[in-house]
């Protein structure tokens, strides 16, 4: 009877939180209640794309580690580690292609409704209590402010499921010697999400000292042995993580590195007397999910009775002071800017601050709980005042954000224009004020709890769609029909062409679904296209270099762009094909000159290097390395004619200038951003409705030598009479050291799906093959069957000396730090087998020793 009672009791945690999210999401139409899908921020522009990769991954039975798609190719452990490796993705493969984002919610929704399992379990453990009062906790946690403005980085939600297992094993470690439960729930948070992960060892820390004070266990014999426990099993288990953690280390190293700010490690206040307002409903919506205050709402219950319990004349002394010192520091840590640097693994976030506020929540809910389970609801007098002050707090709150928004906008504790609205605070005052009502007539007759809980449902799907109702939601059907389209279309033009050449994607399908300007950066994963493009925090920082010193457009560190591409740097890329949309169809744009991945080139490529920002000195210096020659392959056209005037705020400049070669002719100056600058050649506009707000090489046309060419742009910045803005590839170079590449290169016969590149090539003389795959360690190659060093040319590619003759090359990818990664995971778990053995050794007496 007892069991089936628990059974109940967690099935009503899961079921509860079940409700409630498919509520909020049917109220916005989210699929699968409605038409809507989460088709912005990083989940529209880069989660669903990694889903969509991982999920064929898991239904073809083919899971490789080096990826083709990412930009010109990467290891994509890092992305794995970070994104893919929650358990709950195993959902993906219940749902096709097109319908990832419908998977999407699904699993948002089953792990919100999970974190009531947890939490149920945690109270229940704790408490010892499996009460029907617990669900308001529970709903409470899942729904708290963490989970409402982030939900849509679904990675994170796995966090917020093991933090109650954790906090559930250290009460198992302090209070009964038992400390598997902590080994394995600590290693299985930080190998779903090591970035949590390393939060959640943070708070481990934190809980373990609340409970070993709590416990007393400082003042009895068995503190040695509790320290010691805890200790070792905690770097045991960060330790057997390491399978996960040293080959993302290896990958994250390649990525680019933070600028160092000394601002971030001062201590500084993140926030102020504004951030009062999270504790009510609505204090955070879409457009701050960059710049806001810490998300720390937890229902007006839980901070009511969170502050009773410092008025309760049923706590002890004690018991407050070690529960506000918890509380304190926690607060401390999230409001000192050197304090939260080191929370976000000495990374100062980019958008989407206080990451670690869900650690702040759940010990606010348990000390609520706390309060609750000592009968403070009695009390009428700690009531009353904790009701009353959580009211004033807000009003404070919101006096100061609607009083001075400019300052707080400046010093970047809210966004421009998004402070709360008034009828927010209309609701949160309504709900503080029954909710304090509710806790009091508690104490009279326990039925009231029912009308609690539906306040606190009321509050948390109000506070949800606060940020769900301000999001521009695509049309899921759309999508689909798009992706379905999109899919077909580019397996055909796989189809026809070698797997060794890629494809850029300028514009696809899937632009009219999207409701923000969508810029194609992760189509390539998408549909499983070698592509040049990538929009993640794991780009190679080499690759992005690489590819922006060619002249292609990148916004950040975290983005390489597919436009800004010449005829010379597309075609040394193996680009094949270019895909845009016009006039709502598809345009497939072939490249004759496309040599594929792999070619002959001279042994001088081992020696270039790039300068930066200047990618038509870079093409011209790599077209001579390349070749051993000294010719270059771009000119400078000659200027006839300069005019520059200013009007409306902007300067107009006009150039009239002659090409000194047939061919195409482009553009390049640095720094100019194309938001907002105009460029017409001839009378005619280019580059229309271009959205880079970085230097990108533009193409202007083809024209002749000695054509009159008459440029008119205007921008905010100052350009000058130089010609070298204006470049001509000479199209006669070009063709013939096209057609020399194409007929010396690598006939790639693999299928590059297997984490390999295998072909033949034939040399007339020893030359040095180069792979246009970025130089990797964990490249290994063969030739003839015999292991040859993969060399770093061409400044950031990969390359190998071969001898005259005919050649079967073979380049095979591992994983650099994986080998190594298990074999400390190996160790550490056979030391942490051993550990335990010992101790239960230990544990029956010096007579059985």
């Amino acid at each position: 009877m007892k069991n089936i009672r628990n059974w109940l009791y967690y099935l009503g945690a899961f079921f509860i939180n079940a409700l409630l999210i498919s509520i909020i999401f049917a109220i916005s139409g989210m699929a699968p209640f409605g038409h809507s899908s989460f088709l912005t921020s990083d989940l529209g522009t880069q989660y669903i794309m990694f889903l969509t990769e991982f999920r064929r991954q898991l239904t073809q039975g083919n899971v490789h580690l080096y990826l083709f798609s990412l930009s010109l190719g990467d290891n994509f452990f890092p992305i794995l580690s970070y994104y893919l490796l929650s358990p709950f993705n195993v959902i993906l493969t219940f749902f096709s292609a097109g319908n990832v984002p419908v998977a999407a919610n699904v699993i948002i929704m089953a792990k919100i409704s999970t974190m009531g399992i947890t939490m149920a379990y945690f109270l229940k453990k704790y408490f010892n209590n499996n009460s029907y009062f617990n669900y308001l906790f529970t709903v409470a946690y899942s729904f708290c402010g963490f989970v409402a403005t982030y939900f849509y980085d679904l990675m994170w939600l796995d966090a917020l499921i093991m933090l109650p297992l954790i906090a559930v094993a250290l009460l198992n470690l302090v209070k009964h010697d038992k400390f598997i439960m902590y080994y394995v729930v600590l290693l299985v948070s930080i190998i779903v999400n090591y970035y949590l992960g390393y939060m959640l060892c943070i708070f481990s820390l934190c809980f373990f000292i609340y409970l070993f004070i709590e416990n007393n266990v400082w003042k009895s014999d068995r503190r040695k042995k509790v320290i010691r426990n805890f200790a070792v099993t905690s770097i045991l288990s960060g330790l057997s993580s390491a399978v996960i953690l040293v080959p993302t280390l290896f990958g994250m190293m390649k990525t680019a590195k933070g600028t160092f700010n000394i601002g971030y490690y001062l201590p500084t206040p993140r926030f102020g007397l504004e951030a009062l307002t999270q504790f009510g409903i609505g204090a955070n919506n879409f457009n701050q999910r960059l710049v806001h205050g810490p998300a720390i709402f937890m229902t007006s219950t839980v901070l009511i009775l969170v502050i009773a319990y410092f008025f309760s004349n049923n706590i002890e002394a004690k018991d407050k002071k070690n529960s506000f010192i918890l509380i304190f520091f926690l607060f401390i840590t999230m409001i000192v800017t050197i304090f939260n640097t080191i929370w976000h693994m000495f990374q100062n976030p980019a958008g989407f601050p206080f990451r670690d506020s869900f650690i702040f929540s759940f010990i606010c809910i348990f000390i609520a709980y706390k309060s609750f389970n000592a009968g403070v609801y009695k009390e009428k007098e700690a009531i009353l005042r904790a009701s009353v002050i959580a009211v004033l707090a807000l009003l404070v709150g919101y006096a100061v954000e609607l009083a001075i928004p400019k300052l707080l906008t400046k010093m970047y504790f809210i966004s421009e224009g998004n402070s709360n609205h008034i009828r927010y605070l209309i609701l949160s005052l309504i709900t503080f004020i029954l909710s304090g009502f509710l806790i009091y007539l508690i104490g009279k007759n326990k039925k009231f709890g029912y009308l609690l809980f539906a306040v606190i449902a009321f509050e948390v799907i109000a506070n949800f769609n606060s940020v769900l109702g301000t999001a521009p939601l695509g049309n899921q059907t759309e999508y689909s029909n798009a992706f379905k389209k999109e899919a077909k279309y580019f397996q055909s033009i796989e189809k026809q062409r070698s797997t060794a050449q890629r494809t850029m994607i300028t514009q696809s399908g899937l632009n009219e679904v999207f409701t923000e300007n969508y810029n194609n950066y992760n189509d390539p994963i998408m549909f499983n296209v070698n592509g040049i493009s990538l929009y993640s925090s794991t780009l190679n920082q080499d690759t992005m270099e690489f590819l922006n010193n060619l002249g292609f457009f990148s916004k950040n560190v975290r983005r390489i762009g597919n436009r800004g591409g010449t005829k010379f740097s597309t075609s040394i890329l193996g680009i094949h094909d270019r895909v845009t949309v016009k006039k709502g169809k598809q345009v497939l744009i072939n490249n004759p000159y496309s040599p594929g991945l792999g070619y002959l080139v001279d042994s001088k490529i081992k020696d270039y290097k790039m300068s930066k920002g200047k990618p038509f000195n870079n093409q011209n210096s790599l077209y001579q390395h390349m070749t051993g020659n000294k010719d270059t392959l771009f000119s400078s056209a000659i200027m006839t004619n300069y005019q520059q005037n200013k009007s409306h705020g902007k300067n107009n400049f006009t150039y009239e200038i002659t090409p000194q070669d047939d061919g195409p002719l482009y553009f390049y100056r640095k720094p100019l951003s194309y938001v907002g600058t105009s460029i017409t050649v001839n009378g005619k506009r280019v580059g229309k409705g271009s959205l880079m707000n970085k230097a990108t090489i533009i193409y202007l046309g083809k024209f002749k030598a000695d054509e009159k060419v008459k440029i008119k742009i205007r921008t905010k910045y100052s350009l000058f009479a130089d010609p070298t803005y204006f470049q001509t590839l000479d199209m006669n170079k070009f063709s013939q050291f096209a057609d020399t590449l194409k007929n010396n290169s690598l006939d790639v016969q693999s299928d590059l799906n297997h984490d390999k590149i295998a072909g033949t090539i034939t040399a007339d003389k020893d030359s040095t093959l180069l792979v246009s795959v970025p130089y990797d360690k964990g490249w290994s190659a063969y030739d003839n069957g015999k292991k040859v060093p993969v060399q770093k040319s061409a400044d950031s590619l990969s390359s190998i000396d071969i001898s005259k003759g005919k050649h079967n090359i073979s380049f095979n990818y591992s994983v650099p730090g994986l080998k190594l990664g298990w074999l400390v995971s190996l160790i550490s778990l056979i030391l942490f087998i051993g550990y335990a053995i010992f101790i239960k050794f230990l544990k029956k007496g010096p007579n059985n020793a």
